[in-house]
């Protein structure tokens, strides 16, 4: 396909799903990301310039936020024109997954002689899906990546002063997306290296990110009294979970989350590798069922207690985290029969998410493994070269059926991921309808459905200055982060079930699905029995 018939393949192929979910609630960090927007429409030199109620007391934002503030500038920005709806933010962002996928078919055609099908290997996938859908800054931090890279390499190649200059401030502008961009300026230079065998003038132009970096530690510590790249650095590496103790149980919930995250590795595997490779991982897939079916926890995640769904967990732990281990070893035979800039380029990238996801950041989660969607798709693709017949007819169904379960997967993990933030809105219209009169209505809880009980004018509790009155009510979500115990003496006045998808899950503690974080689970979607999702209203007593 020309290239600029596949660029608009692309953007339909990608636009019609994400219309879907234009209405989609705002879920899990988004509200963090729309509150620092509208601090900056009033204050847009101050962005953190506020107090907000996220871990049961009041903090400062500069204190609360992990993140850089570039993608609340670009949702300041674009507020300003089309609102804060739902549907208009998610169009935003659209845009950003859109160009995701541009720049990913530009760094492809360098890689690859089948830059439409790696593209779609690494989107067609669950992470990105997922990825897409929300107003938070990774789609962002990845849409500037990709074309940090398109410009670095064509600069290096051509020595394009122009395209390096442009290359040097996508990356600083990634990294001031999310701070992962900065692992642009190590995989850029090594690649670098190794392509021209010496340093040159196109590494001065390294030094552009690194010093607007410095200039933004700087001008935070004066704005906050604190330099917040460092800060997010201590946090990423100091708030381990507990699972991080067990080097054999993290690794291997790595390597499942990546397998899961990044599906299309499972589905291409009759193309990728030989019959005695494929037995091989078949075998230790059931091992790793049955080791899995015998055990009660996974480090210090207990698996479920209902025999039936610890066996079907068990199944998914096999099945996904062999997926995820065959990319990693995609990644190494490339390298090693390839050995040129390109094969050490796309294992470090893999590589160095893997690290950083599974050992480095303070929890795993979907969010980390979305950087490695890129690579994986051009491994495959680069991989498929190498063992598929060249012609198209033979081509066609063995990487059409592949990508169509790719997809099919991911709407379905999408459809789950928007369905659980919907029954976050629903509780909340459930709770203010049924209290609107009489009552002030406190709530536990973030996420969304911080978001839309403080729209309705419930109140967030604060654990260090508690100032309700005896006979107001307390909405506790079940599955929802920052939650305290609350009385034994308190009633339960009202419960609202809110029905879920009923058989796919993204965070579930009780099935072991976590894609925002592994605490509550060791993969990021699982496939089984959902129950609907429960708000208990207590009646607050002396």
């Amino acid at each position: 396909m020309p290239a600029k018939s596949a660029v608009i393949f692309l953007s339909v192929l990608l636009l019609a799903p994400l219309l879907v979910f234009l209405k989609r609630p705002f879920h899990i960090d988004d509200p963090l990301f729309i509150w620092v927007a509208r601090h900056i429409q009033t204050d847009p030199l101050n962005p953190y310039g506020f107090a907000v109620n996220w871990y049961g007391f009041s903090m400062r934002m500069s204190e609360v936020t992990k993140n850089p503030p570039l993608a609340s500038y670009y949702i300041a920005l674009m507020a300003f024109f089309v609102g804060w709806s739902e549907p208009a933010l998610h169009l935003v962002f659209a845009a950003a997954a859109i160009a995701v996928a541009i720049g990913t078919y530009l760094i492809s055609e360098r890689f690859c002689q089948r830059p439409l099908l790696a593209t779609l290997a690494a989107l067609l996938t669950p992470v990105f899906f997922v990825s897409s859908l929300t107003v938070m800054c990774d789609v962002l931090m990845l849409s500037f990546w990709v074309f940090a890279v398109y410009f670095w390499m064509k600069g290096v190649d051509g020595s394009n002063h122009r395209s390096l200059l442009v290359g040097a401030l996508l990356i600083a502008a990634s990294s001031l997306t999310k701070y992962f961009g900065m692992v642009l300026v190590p995989l850029l230079f090594g690649y670098s290296l190794f392509r021209k065998r010496r340093i040159g003038w196109w590494s001065a132009y390294l030094a552009i990110p690194i010093v607007i970096l410095g200039w933004y530690q700087w001008i935070t510590h004066r704005l906050y009294s604190r330099g917040l790249l460092l800060d997010a650095a201590t946090y990423a590496t100091q708030m381990k979970t507990d699972l991080a103790i067990f080097p054999i149980a993290k690794s291997y919930v790595a390597f499942a989350f990546t397998g899961g995250c990044i599906a299309t590795v499972l589905f291409f595997c009759r193309q990728l590798w030989s019959r005695a490779v494929i037995i091989g991982g078949v075998l230790f897939m059931l091992a790793a069922a049955l080791v899995f079916a015998n055990v009660s926890s996974i480090g210090s995640l207990s698996l479920p207690s209902d025999k039936s769904m610890h066996i079907l967990l068990g199944i998914q732990l096999a099945l996904w985290g062999t997926a995820g281990i065959s990319l990693i070893a995609l990644a190494a035979l490339d390298l090693y029969r390839q050995r040129d800039s390109e094969s050490l380029f796309l294992f470090t990238w893999i590589i160095g998410t893997f690290l950083f996801a599974g050992f480095i950041n303070w929890t795993m989660n979907g969010r980390s493994i979305l950087p490695m969607t890129i690579p994986a798709g051009i491994v495959i693709a680069r991989r498929l070269e190498l063992r598929a017949s060249p012609t198209a007819d033979k081509m066609l169904p063995a990487t059409v059926v592949p990508l169509l379960a790719g997809l099919a997967l991911s709407f379905a993990v999408a459809w789950a991921d928007t369905t659980f933030a919907d029954t976050a809105r629903k509780g909340a219209i459930g709770i203010h309808e049924y209290y609107s009169a009489g009552r002030t209505v406190w709530f536990q809880g973030h996420w969304g459905f911080q978001y839309y009980m403080e729209q309705m004018g419930g109140k967030p509790a604060d654990i260090k200055e508690p100032v309700a009155t005896i006979g107001d009510v307390m909405a506790v979500p079940t599955t929802n982060t920052n939650v305290f115990a609350l009385p034994s003496d308190w009633p339960a006045r009202k419960v609202f079930d809110v029905p879920s998808t009923g058989w796919i899950t993204t965070m579930n503690y009780q099935l072991g699905a976590g894609f925002y974080a592994d605490v509550l689970g060791p993969l990021p979607f699982v496939i089984g029995p959902v129950m609907p999702e429960r708000f208990t209203v207590f009646e607050i007593k002396p």
